[in-house]
């Protein structure tokens, strides 16, 4: 097993530096929380979580005078379990290396494995949008972000745009979600509320986002982007530097987040080698229970 011991570490112990005085360690933070602001977060209290969804009503019909009514039926949707999943890291610290440790760093570890814990569930949740376009699929079968998306009455529903970030394509994105479909092929209210991308489109987003004109002519066309309010949130987690992605308030969309249980940190002594044990231990789940309020830009 992995144990801290003196030997690794000469320059603290075995032949301390005669005039050592900065040990660099975990002086660089983890960038900030954001899957918070994405996810729809909630508590489990079970081994997983499940869904399953029914449709409304499709549209009246004209009835002539004296004609029968026409009945409907609700219908059932498609279903989606979520399993939650545990992550565990730890370190040991042998007994000679922690009284000895006159800096404190291998015994004082702590925040570098909240660091890693950190970045493991930024890492992870963000996976659904990675993959968003392949992997990750949504209740009916179709990846999150898909142009054929099934409505249960009939007909399908795109929720991806094909391109890259631009003023042209970020407009169809917008669209989509003023066309947003239920189940029945019936509209319902969607807006959009955040535009989310990697580092690389920093500075396009600013020039979409906050300019008064249009960026993709010199006509001096007013940026009507600017009114619809839209709250950049730029991730250093996403791989791609061209994918980006168009969201309404978490609690608008079901793309889920579900903690089993945060992360927990335990600490124990091993009685026969006196070393010290330190583990943290969390478990969670998430995807999408359904595609509607999120789109998708698959850039190239």
């Amino acid at each position: 097993m992995a144990t801290m011991i003196r030997a690794q570490f000469p320059d603290l112990f075995v032949n301390r530096l005669a005039y050592l005085d900065t040990v660099m360690f975990e002086e660089f933070e983890a960038p900030d929380t954001t899957y918070t602001q994405v996810f729809d977060v909630r508590d489990s209290s079970r081994g997983y979580e499940e869904m399953t969804g029914v449709t409304g009503f499709d549209q009246f019909g004209q009835r002539d005078e004296s004609a029968p009514t026409e009945y409907d039926v609700l219908l059932q949707e498609f279903d989606k379990r979520l399993t939650h999943v545990t992550w565990a890291k730890g370190f040991q610290v042998s007994m000679e290396a922690s009284e000895d440790d006159l800096d404190r760093i291998v015994s004082d570890a702590g925040p570098a494995l909240a660091r890693a814990a950190k970045n493991t569930i930024e890492t992870d949740a963000y996976g659904d949008f990675i993959n968003g376009f392949s992997s990750v699929t949504t209740p009916d079968g179709l990846s999150l972000f898909n142009t054929a998306h099934i409505l249960r009455g009939g007909g399908t529903f795109s929720n991806r745009i094909n391109g890259d970030l631009a003023q042209i394509t970020l407009e169809q994105a917008v669209n989509l979600f003023d066309d947003m479909r239920d189940g029945r092929n019936q509209l319902i209210k969607a807006s959009p509320k955040t535009l989310m991308y990697p580092p690389e489109l920093r500075w396009l987003v600013t020039e979409l986002l906050q300019s008064q004109l249009r960026s993709d002519t010199a006509d001096n066309a007013t940026n009507a982007l600017t009114q619809l309010g839209l709250a950049p949130l730029m991730v250093p987690y996403l791989t791609s530097a061209t994918d980006w992605y168009l969201l309404s308030d978490p609690s608008r969309h079901k793309l889920v987040y579900w903690w089993r249980r945060e992360p927990v940190v335990d600490h124990a002594i091993d009685f026969d080698t006196d070393t010290m044990k330190t583990k943290m231990s969390f478990r969670n789940s998430h995807g999408p229970y359904d595609w509607r309020n999120l789109v998708g830009g698959d850039g190239t």
